[in-house]
């Protein structure tokens, strides 16, 4: 079911960008595109109360996050546990950013890739590049041979 998730997330991505309609100042979209980017560099995890997103973060921020709690579990009586993890994770998060990457099949056609895109973490322009990209899921005796 973890397919479906990741596809279902790229597929609203994709529905946006082929209506012409990728709005960077659209709260959700905002966050389903970190999530894609994060796929792509490991972990990440999602903080919500209810339908409201808390957190939408890196493994690398969200990890030292929760295990240095007893730097912020003071704070929980006064501010409650949502908003003690956000802050602490905000004054994390500002000491590193890991890069945000979106990957597109050149096969994706066109109207599925972007001219442009803003950075779900910063709103800056990203730069766009051609990627490469080898994943090792053929046989490595049959790839000999090629």
């Amino acid at each position: 079911m973890i397919w479906f998730f990741w596809t279902r997330l790229e597929s609203m991505l994709f529905s946006k960008i082929q209506l012409g309609r990728i709005d960077d100042q659209d709260p959700t979209m905002q966050e389903i595109k970190k999530l894609i980017s994060y796929d792509k560099s490991g972990g990440w995890a999602v903080l919500s109360r209810g339908a409201a997103v808390v957190v939408n973060g890196h493994g690398t921020k969200v990890t030292p996050t929760l295990l240095e709690y007893d730097l912020w579990k003071e704070y929980i009586a006064t501010k409650g546990f949502d908003r003690s993890f956000k802050d602490h994770y905000n004054m994390l998060h500002g000491t590193e950013n890991p890069c945000c990457r979106f990957e597109f099949l050149s096969m994706a056609g066109t109207g599925r890739i972007p001219d442009s895109m803003k950075c779900p973490e910063c709103l800056r322009a990203m730069e766009k590049y051609i990627t490469f990209c080898c994943c090792h899921d053929e046989n490595p005796s049959a790839a000999a041979f090629y």
